[in-house]
């Protein structure tokens, strides 16, 4: 059986619908035609020049990714310039790209829900709500009594890097909040919601004094770190659906060293 271009978003779509995509997001087709036929799909967080390497080499036919290539109205598209050439590789070499962002941070069973789940909360619910039943940014949910450090050290072995920490080490932690990407606005709901500790990514000098001042305590996971699991948990869960695609997972690597 040949699948097409809009088999596979329509299954991203049933998973994460577009319109749970914030206002100012771009998500969706972004390249490519509907139609085209599919045998190879190839997964990332970020469409990078290694990863487009990487799907030219392997004849990849959709490139599926977290974050958009083409954000902002594009002026025109230059070889020489970075987006431009990412776009034009992908166009010379008929690779289609589809982008599920904010629509897959906010949907039930999306990126916020993998991440609290692969920190073991439990009684999980959303963090940020959204008018439309069980959807919204963030997760919150207990876990069994633990030092700040101890769930450190737990977040790190999670996420496969070191994590930065506001608060005291000692601290008894119970209620847990996570923000997928990035979170540091999220310190006054999470705080409203009961949480402890918010864990996210990409924190500022000026998120982490107000936690501290609101008696919050963060671990920051980075953009990257909180996100990856992205990855893997959309290729389970197109494979679970039995298309007879040729899925690839590639996690990009993190702009951050360690």
């Amino acid at each position: 059986m040949s699948y097409r271009v809009e088999d596979v978003c329509n299954l991203m779509e049933k998973l994460a619908p577009l319109d749970l995509a914030l206002e100012w997001d771009n998500v969706g087709l972004q390249i490519g035609h509907p139609q085209k036929e599919v045998g190879k799909v190839l997964i990332t967080l970020t469409v990078t020049p290694e990863v487009v390497k990487r799907a030219v080499g392997e004849k990849v036919d959709l490139v599926i990714s977290h974050h958009p290539l083409i954000f902002r109205p594009l002026q025109g598209i230059r070889k020489d310039q970075p987006t431009g050439a990412l776009i034009w590789d992908l166009v010379q070499n008929n690779i289609s790209l589809y982008v599920s962002h904010t629509n897959l941070d906010q949907a039930p069973l999306g990126l916020n829900q993998w991440l609290a789940e692969e920190l073991h909360l439990e009684g999980i619910k959303i963090l940020s709500s959204n008018p439309r039943e069980e959807v919204g940014l963030g997760r919150v949910g207990r876990v069994a009594p633990q030092t700040l450090a101890q769930l450190k050290k737990k977040v790190e072995q999670v996420l496969g890097h070191p994590v930065r920490m506001v608060g005291e080490p000692e601290e008894i932690i119970e209620t847990v909040a996570v923000v997928g990407g990035s979170g540091g606005s999220f310190i006054t709901e999470a705080k409203q919601a009961g949480a402890q500790v918010l864990i996210t990514g990409d924190v500022s000098y000026h998120n982490a004094v107000d936690a501290l001042n609101m008696g919050l305590c963060v671990l920051d996971g980075g953009h990257f770190g909180t996100e990856r699991i992205m990855v893997g948990k959309l290729a389970s869960y197109l494979r679970a659906h039995n298309l007879e695609l040729d899925i690839i997972e590639e996690t990009s690597a993190n702009p951050f060293s360690f």
